[in-house]
C-alpha cells in the first residue's frame, strides 16, 4: 500500500509539468535551450511528403531544421503557400542537398514547434507547387530542451504536497472503514 501511495504522489507531482507541457501552445526558440537536437519528429500533411529524419538547431533565438525526405520527387521548397511560391523569386527557394546516403535534405527555418508551418514543395516530375503543412513536434525533444515546461518550483511543490495529502487521507479513510 505504501508503494501505491508513493507512486501516486510521484505521478501527481509530475502532473503540473505534463499539463503545462501539453497545453497546445506553440513553442518558440525563446523557450528552448540552445543546442542541436536529433531525431525530431515532424508531421506532414501529405504522405507524398514524408520526413524520415530531422535535426533541429536552436541558436541565439532562432531555429532551423535539416529535414530528410523519403523520396527525390521535390527539387525545391518554399516556406509559405504554393501561391506565394509561384510569385516569389527563385532565390527565395530552398534547394535540396544530397547527404552521404544520397537522400535529399533541406535546411528550413522553423518559427515554432507544435504549430502548423506552411511549406510549398516543387514537384520535379509534374513541374508544379504543392501545398504542404509541417509540424515539428516538441514531444520528441529531450526533457532538458524546453526551458519552461513547468508552472514553477513553488506552485508545483504546493500542488504535489496537496495531492499527496489527499491521497494519504483517502488511504487512511479506506483503512478505517475496512
Amino acid at each position: 500500500m505504501k508503494k501505491i501511495v508513493f507512486y501516486l504522489c510521484m505521478l501527481l507531482a509530475l502532473l503540473p509539468q505534463l499539463v503545462c507541457f501539453a497545453d497546445g501552445t506553440p513553442i518558440g526558440a525563446d523557450r528552448l535551450s540552445n543546442g542541436v537536437y536529433s531525431n525530431v519528429e515532424v508531421t506532414s500533411s501529405s504522405s507524398m511528403f514524408r520526413v524520415t529524419d530531422c535535426t533541429l538547431t536552436v541558436s541565439d533565438g532562432k531555429m532551423n531544421a535539416v529535414i530528410t525526405l523519403s523520396g527525390k520527387g521535390y527539387g525545391k521548397l518554399f516556406m509559405g503557400t504554393s501561391e506565394e511560391a509561384s510569385a516569389a523569386p527563385d532565390s527565395d527557394c530552398i534547394y535540396f542537398e544530397e547527404n552521404a546516403n544520397g537522400e535529399y535534405t533541406y535546411t528550413v527555418p522553423v518559427d515554432a514547434l507544435d504549430a502548423d508551418i506552411s511549406c510549398a514543395a516543387w514537384s520535379t516530375r509534374k513541374e508544379q507547387w504543392y501545398d504542404r503543412t509541417l509540424v515539428f513536434n516538441s514531444s520528441s525533444l529531450p526533457a532538458d530542451a524546453i526551458k519552461s515546461r513547468s508552472l514553477g518550483t513553488l506552485p508545483m511543490m504546493c500542488i504535489a504536497a496537496a495531492a499527496c495529502l489527499a491521497v494519504t487521507a483517502v488511504v487512511k479513510i479506506r483503512k478505517r472503514k475496512a
